[in-house]
C-alpha cells in the first residue's frame, strides 16, 4: 500500500496523522548600563530552544543568566512566527550594572519598526534588533506608567534615568541619549 493510499484510508476511517511538532525558540536581549559610560546602554543577545514541558520563563532566565552575572528584571515582550514554522518568544532582561558579559555590544540607534498592513501585522522582514527595539519601547512605557514604581525600583535609579530617555515617537522610532 502506498503512503498516499494509507493516508487516504486513515482519513476515511476518521484518523489523521498527528501534526508536526512546532518548534519554539526563546530569544533574550540582556540590556544594561555599559560600565564607566554614564548613561550609555549595552546589550547581548542569546537564543535557545524550548524543550517539551519547560516553562518559557525558566528558559529565558537560564539564557539571561548566561549573558549577565546578575539580572534585575526580565519581561516577556513579544512573539513571532518564522516562515519555517518556528515560534520565537522574546524576552528583555535588564542586567545589573557591570554584569553583562564580554560579548556585549553598545546599543546602536535603533531604526523605527517596518510598516505593516493593518490586516497583516507581521512585517515582511524582521531585522535582528527589531525585537530589542520593541522590547525597549515596551519597557520604557511600563517605566512611565507604573503606578507603584516597580520597574524603576527593580532596575535602579541610574538605569531608570537611561531608560526614561528612550522616547518612542508615534512612528515607533526610539531616540537614544
Amino acid at each position: 500500500m502506498s503512503a498516499l493510499s494509507l493516508l487516504f484510508a486513515l482519513v476515511v476511517a476518521g484518523e489523521t496523522a498527528p501534526p508536526p511538532a512546532t518548534r519554539v525558540g526563546v530569544e533574550v536581549f540582556a540590556v544594561a548600563l555599559a560600565v564607566g559610560t554614564g548613561e550609555t546602554l549595552a546589550f547581548a543577545r542569546g537564543v535557545g530552544e524550548l524543550a517539551g514541558g519547560t516553562n518559557p520563563d525558566d528558559r529565558a532566565r537560564e539564557i539571561a543568566s548566561s549573558l549577565a552575572g546578575g539580572i534585575a528584571l526580565i519581561h516577556s515582550t513579544s512573539w513571532r512566527w518564522e516562515p519555517e514554522g518556528r515560534i520565537v518568544l522574546t524576552y528583555l532582561a535588564w542586567a545589573k550594572e557591570g554584569s553583562l558579559g564580554a560579548g556585549a555590544r553598545p546599543l546602536p540607534r535603533l531604526a523605527p519598526p517596518m510598516p505593516t498592513d493593518p490586516l497583516h501585522p507581521r512585517p515582511a522582514e524582521i531585522r535582528e534588533l527589531d525585537p530589542l527595539s520593541h522590547g525597549l519601547r515596551h519597557l520604557a512605557f511600563l517605566l512611565r506608567t507604573s503606578r507603584n514604581g516597580a520597574v524603576a525600583t527593580a532596575i535602579g535609579p541610574r538605569s531608570a534615568a537611561a531608560l526614561a530617555k528612550l522616547e518612542p515617537d508615534v512612528a515607533g522610532e526610539l531616540a537614544l541619549p
